[in-house]
């Protein structure tokens, strides 16, 4: 009878050691990630991208200081080499661009202007090669119910652009490095929908909208390997931080980068 009471208990702390992995497995986090035409992007697939500020008044991109002194206005952005990249489950979507504002000036200070490297006048801002990360926001320390995509630099030592300028303004600084990290809101593209909810049935659609509020996002909920964290985000520029703004329309692209607007896709899982 002893012996049958050992291999009951035995069992039972094998059936408890089942449940605790049980139990683990469980609480693995759901990652966002992307799915075209209703099919996951798997890890290992890709698939183009192509970004745009987003038609209409008031929808240029603006990079400014929170003191006010410096700010640069481009009318128009577009993406090279834009690139999904799929994920596996636990492991968030990302992508992989390098984004070219054009239509760009200097408003303050005043007599500053853009140029190039050489010195001459140029109204394009090309960046560094970028990835990002869908990221959640974050409630109670936890994450939350909106999607938000942040964005980083391919090598931070190189920062997302080095912006170089001219001029007699007081002010005007040479060299201006952008760096450290920027993160968007992912919408819907409808007025009336608003955000990204988590956790509801992906809508697909053939846009999004990524906007980039202020004030900016400061930290987000980054969830890997179905373990979620919290991670605080700044960008710099203008020798401190720096605030971002702006709308951008995006679709799926072709081989050739040529965008796909009949093309059904969602950044919702």
């Amino acid at each position: 009878m002893k012996h049958f009471r050992t291999i009951g208990v035995a069992l039972l702390a094998v059936f408890g050691l089942v449940a605790v992995v049980a139990s683990a497995s469980q609480a693995a986090e759901t990652a966002p990630y992307f799915t075209i035409g209703g099919t996951r992007l798997v890890a290992g697939k890709t698939h183009n991208i192509d970004a745009r500020v987003q038609p209409g008044a008031g929808h240029e991109f603006t990079l400014t200081n929170a003191l006010g002194s410096a700010k640069i206005t481009c009318k128009a952005l577009g993406t090279e080499k834009g690139v999904l990249l799929g994920s596996n489950a636990g492991e968030p979507g990302k992508d992989n661009e390098i984004t070219v504002f054009s239509q760009c000036a200097v408003e303050i200070p005043e007599k500053c202007e853009l140029v190039n490297e050489a010195g001459e006048p140029t109204t394009v801002i090309k960046t560094e090669p970028l990835k990002s990360d869908q990221v959640e926001n974050v409630e109670n320390s936890k994450g939350g119910k909106k999607l938000y995509e942040e964005f980083f630099p391919a090598n931070a030592a190189n920062g997302f652009v080095t912006i170089h300028q001219k001029g007699t303004g007081t002010g005007c600084i040479e060299e201006v490095k952008v760096s450290g990290q920027v993160v968007g809101e992912v919408l819907l593209d409808n007025a009336n929908a608003g955000n990204v909810e988590l956790g509801q049935t992906p809508i697909q659609a053939t846009s999004s909208l990524l906007r980039f509020p202020n004030p900016p996002i400061t930290q987000v909920w980054l969830i890997t390997n179905g373990v979620g964290k919290l991670q605080h985000t700044a960008q710099t520029a203008f020798g401190g931080t720096s605030i971002q703004l702006g709308t951008s329309l995006v679709l799926l692209a072709n081989t050739k980068f040529e965008p796909e607007p009949n093309s059904l896709w969602s950044a919702l899982p």
